[in-house]
This record gives C-alpha cells, structure tokens and sequence, in this order.
C-alpha cells in the first residue's frame, strides 16, 4: 500500500474520514453534498470511482472480495507444476486373445508382467492398463485435431483457434501442450465458472463480496496456490455457503455432498451439525449498495465470559473424528449492539484465528480417504463423461497416490487425466462397445464455451456474463423520488464502478448489456442461481434459439450479419464469380477458421456441388460464404466434441 488520499464516491452522509490506518486516509463524499451534480458524478467517475480503495478492506470497487479466501494462498506455488506422465507412448494389447463382450476383464500374473515391464509413468494408463493392454484390448489412435479440440474445450472452455491447433498442439509431447493450457487464466476461469455453479452464486441470496472471495479462492487452488485439503477446510466454513442454508444439519449434509460426493448417515449429520451451531444468517448494511445477506456467528456453548458452559457445549461438540469443540469467545468490541442482530457477531469482523477454527468441519471430512478418492472420480467422470474407476480401480489409487504426491496440487490430477491415453484416443473409428475405456469421450461443449468460440471466431457484436454477480442491476437502479431532488437518484458511484469493473458492461443509459445473457439463459447457461443453476439439453426450441442465432451472425435472410471480411480470405472480395475454386477457397478458410482443421474430400465434393447449383447465377463469393457460414456454425462438429 502507498501513502495517499483516496475519493470514494458514497450515496449518503457527510465529508468525512471514514477508514484507513497511518497515513492512508479513505475521503468520503457525498453525492448529497453536490446536489445536482451527483448523477453526473456516478456516472463520470464510476470507472475510477475508488481507485487506491484496497487500501481499506471491502471499499476497492474493482476488487470487493472479502472472507477467508483472503487469508491463504497468498505465495507461490505448492509446487512448480512440472508433473510427470505427460509423454506416455500408446502400448500395444499383450498377444492373447481379448475377453469378450459381457464377461469380467481379469488380470492374470502373465498380463500384470506385461503390464508392470511397460515404460509407463500416466497414473491413469498405469491403473488402466490390467484392463486395456495387458488384457488384450486396444486403444484407438489418436487424432491430433480432435484432441486439440477436445483439449481447448475441457480446460479453456472454448474451441481452439486455427494458429492455436497449428503452435500449441503440436508440441513435441501432449504434456507440455497440456502445461501451457494449465497456465492460462482461461483455464482458472472454467474451473471458477465450475465452482459457482456448484455453490450457486447469487448476490440477492448472498453478499456479493463473499461470492468474490470465494470465486478468488477457487481461483488460487486451481493456480495452485492452495491444496485441496485446505481449500476444503476453507470453504466448509465460508459465508457464500452458509448464509445460503438454514440449519446446522443442512450445512453438514452440504458439504458431505460437496467433498465426500454421499449424503452423511444420520449419525454423522448430527455430528458434524454441532460444529455448525455457531453459524447465524442475517443482514449487513453495506455503506456504498445498501443492505446485504451475510452470514453472522452466535456465541452459543459459552457463558457471559466466554468460558466454555458445561451444560450446552454438547451443543458444539463432535465426538466421531475425536473429541472436538468449537466455539468463539465474545468480543464486546465487535459484537452487534442492537436489533434482531444483537449478541451476534458479523463475520466480516472476524479474526484469522477465529475463521481457522471454524473450518473444523472441513479438516474433519478431508481426513477421510474418501475424500481425496471423490475428487479423482469426480474429475475423471467431468473429463471422460462416465467414471472409469468402476470398471478400473486401480486408476483412482493411482490417481489418489499421483495427488498426494504432488501435495494436493488439484493441478496434477488435471494434468494426469488430460494426457492419458483414456482421454487423449479418438472417439472414431468403430462402433461402440461396452469397454468404454477403449474409445475417446464425445460430449457436448458448454452453452457459454458454444457462444463464445462463435464470438471469438466471428466478431459477434456481444457482451458477456459474470458469474459472481448474477443480478447486475439491483446495483444500477435509480430511486426516482431522490433524483427528482437533486440527490443523484440513489446511484452510488461505487456501485457504479463494481458493475464496470466486473464482467458486466454498461450502456450509456446505464443499463447492463444482456444479449449474451438473455441468449446463454435461453439454452441453460449464465443461470442466475435463484434455486437450481444451469441446465443441458437439446430440444426444438433449443435448435430453433441456436439456429436463430447463427442466422443473424451469418447474415441470413434479413440479417446484416458480421462483416464479410471474416468469412471470405484475405484478398478476396465479396462480389467474386463462384466458381469451383472459390468455393474450395471460401470452404478451407472457413473450417480453419471455425473448425480448426482442413476440409477432407468428401466435404470438398459437396461444397462444389452446392456451388454449381446457387442461384440465381453466376453467385457471388458472399452469396456463397454466408449459408456457408451458417452450415458450419449450425453443425454437430460446433456442438459436441
């Protein structure tokens, strides 16, 4: 932090001082106090409206993150990332006959030789391999294009781009192809997408700031940053969790789901559920966007001396993991002194010390081996959409021993699975089988990862989504009564400047830009977390808003769609005659540019035949690249990978 004065534009109150310590002093003026000028000054300076505002906790409107997250995470690193197994050499299947379809794969002692004599390091390929080589079975070969794709998909959350398949992917081995991806900020975003879905962010039901810092968190472990274990002590006990649920037992039952993939069993419920005793949900006055749910910590199992109570603190107590209480000791300096709140405590007031006591819960559950065995088959299952350990059990101790190797880097286990040959084979070239270990995944690419590649590719004129704030406008609302006074209207600068300093983007009548919303809503993605989150499926009315779309970006019909340029090759102008050797030119830019690869002979047969029968001839290049354009948008190949 530097020294310095600092302008925090706030919708109430006077000229005052209203934090910092030393020398940093945080100014506060009230949009009040200018009079007419307010409006124009939340409007002006929303951008910058609290630059330098870090300096005081809570009040930097381009970084609002406040809570445990904050605590941990703060260096480099757990580890430097180099993870072995990433340059594996597809085996061959032993010599033997393969077991039929139906019957048990069983690993005699001839196939463990063969398999433990193989220069395997893969976790996965080694705890794979008693049912695919060593049995017999092979694996199909890889396509370096479809694993590209399938690649950008999983950990970027996008299709990768033509100049990307053509660098990055052709990397001597797919370990240091998936290093580079790992190291990406996009990488870190799907996984905080991921997270926000499973704790369902809303900042009507949750103070936004808790959904940020929890968002940071996620962040830091899947830079590394934080292990596994502490990340789930950390979140077992994080506001954004538990004002969303209402009693001890449905926090305990959450986090059973959330760690260990089980509901707990009756006892364990109970257990667990007296370590929540302590938590409270209620309401904070924000000083810049008004009232906001938090969560508040009741000082139960002690006397008025912060002693422990015999006779209550059973109340506190697990007995299952040990013998282990948990309670604060009341601090009348922070504690709430009046209204429905008072003798509680807001968590925004507690110490390092008190925030790692009450992830007690979360250090109990990550003590259980199942818990470090549920992210493997949770993370294998996301990657090759069914759980491989079933039919292979050795994958999930292999994978178990990989992630504790690396000290609980969840890094690792990504990178094991991103560049086994369970993941990396392809998807083509035979039927399917019951061995579903013996064939690449084929899944469908996420609503966002769908629109955003089409953006990315084309230019569309769109906006953006921000899973931390779901509801951007309760920010942006205007109280009438008070701009008829000349107040400003109830705009806080601030509330201004967090909208634009988040994914959001405003216009000028400050208003959010929702046409990417309105369309990832409509097919199930940038849920707004009310009460479930996001949803998959294909249907008519998904097609119909889908092809709509594309329509309108191609510039179908009435459609101005994007600009030509983009479809057509570089030198090439829209009024060219179509000819055969146009439309071979048209189509390989295209599915360069759209696919990611070269057309093959069959697709070059058609786009001829499509050419010599456009009319009214002769066609022009741009009545040509458009349908075409929408072809290919609209196909299979942009929706599942």
């Amino acid at each position: 932090m530097r020294p310095g004065t600092y302008l925090v534009v706030h919708a109430g109150g006077g000229g005052t001082v209203i934090g910092g310590r030393g020398p940093f002093r945080v100014l506060c003026i009230s949009l009040h106090l200018v009079g007419m000028l307010g409006r124009l000054l939340a409007i002006g300076l929303g951008a910058v409206a609290c630059v330098g505002c870090g300096d005081v906790i809570g009040l930097d409107a381009s970084d609002p993150a406040r809570g445990p997250g904050q605590l941990v995470g703060n260096g480099g690193p757990i580890t430097d990332g180099a993870f072995r197994g990433g340059a594996d050499a597809m085996p061959q299947p032993r010599d033997v006959e393969a077991p039929a379809e139906g019957l048990i794969v069983d690993c005699d002692g001839d196939c463990a030789s063969y398999c433990d004599g193989l220069p395997l390091e893969n976790p996965v390929n080694v705890g794979m391999c008693p049912v695919t080589w060593g049995a017999g079975l092979a694996t199909r070969p890889l396509d370096r294009g479809e694993a590209c794709r399938r690649l950008y998909a999983d950990l970027l959350g996008r299709f990768p781009s033509a100049d990307e398949s053509a660098t990055v992917c052709q990397a001597e081995t797919w370990g240091q192809t998936v290093s580079q991806l790992l190291a990406t900020d996009e990488f870190v975003r799907v996984q905080q997408l991921r997270w926000a879905d499973r704790l369902l962010y809303n900042n009507r039901a949750v103070n936004f700031e808790r959904a940020y810092d929890m968002d940071e968190l996620v962040g830091k472990a899947f830079e590394g940053r934080v292990a596994w274990d502490e990340f789930a002590a950390v979140t077992s006990a994080h506001p954004v969790i538990m004002r969303r649920l209402d009693t001890p037992a449905d926090r305990a039952e959450f986090m059973f789901e959330l760690f260990l993939g089980r509901p707990p069993y009756e006892g364990e419920r109970s257990d667990i559920a007296r370590l929540y005793r302590l938590w409270n949900n209620g309401y904070f006055d924000h000083p810049h966007v008004g009232r906001l749910p938090d969560s508040f910590i009741e000082f139960a199992c002690v006397d008025e001396d912060g002693n422990t109570d015999p006779a209550t603190i059973g109340e506190c107590t697990s007995v299952l993991w040990g013998h282990q209480e948990l309670t604060l000791r009341p601090d009348a300096k922070r504690i709430t002194k009046s209204g429905e709140l008072e003798g509680l405590l807001w968590t925004g007031k507690l110490l390092p010390e008190e925030w790692k006591k009450l992830q007690l819960p979360g250090r109990i559950i990550a003590s259980d081996p199942a818990f470090w065995e549920f992210v493997v088959e949770e993370t294998l299952t996301r990657y090759l959409g069914y759980d491989l350990a079933v039919d292979a059990p050795a994958v999930r101790h292999e994978l178990v021993k990989y992630l504790l190797e690396y000290q609980g880097d969840i890094r690792a286990l990504h990178y094991a699975i991103a560049t086994s040959f369970a993941y990396l084979q392809s998807s083509q070239g035979g039927g399917e089988t019951e061995r579903r270990w013996t064939y690449g995944p084929y899944k469908q690419i996420q609503v966002e990862g769908w629109i955003d590649s089409i953006k990315a590719t084309t230019g569309a004129n769109l906006a953006r989504c921000d899973h931390r704030l779901p509801h951007p406008e309760d920010y942006l609302e205007v109280d009438e009564e008070e701009e008829e006074d000349g107040y400003g209207g109830g705009l806080s600068g601030w509330a201004l400047a967090l909208i634009r300093n988040s994914g959001w983007q405003v216009t000028g009548e400050l208003e959010v830009e929702d046409n990417y919303r309105n369309l990832a809503r409509t097919l199930g993605g940038c849920p707004s977390n009310e009460v479930g989150g996001r949803f998959t499926t294909i249907s008519v009315l998904n097609t119909a808003v889908q092809e709509s779309f594309v329509a309108e970006v191609c510039g179908i019909g009435d459609a101005r769609g994007v600009d030509l340029g983009r479809l057509i090759p570089g030198g090439m102008s829209g009024d060219t005659v179509l000819d055969d050797a146009t439309a071979d030119s048209i189509l390989a830019h295209q599915q360069a540019l759209f696919l990611g690869r070269s057309p093959d002979e069959e697709e070059t047969e058609e786009a001829r035949a499509a050419a010599s029968q456009c009319n009214p001839a002769p066609c022009t290049a741009e009545t040509f690249a458009r349908p075409l354009c929408f072809a290919l948008l609209s196909s299979s190949e942009m929706l599942f990978y």
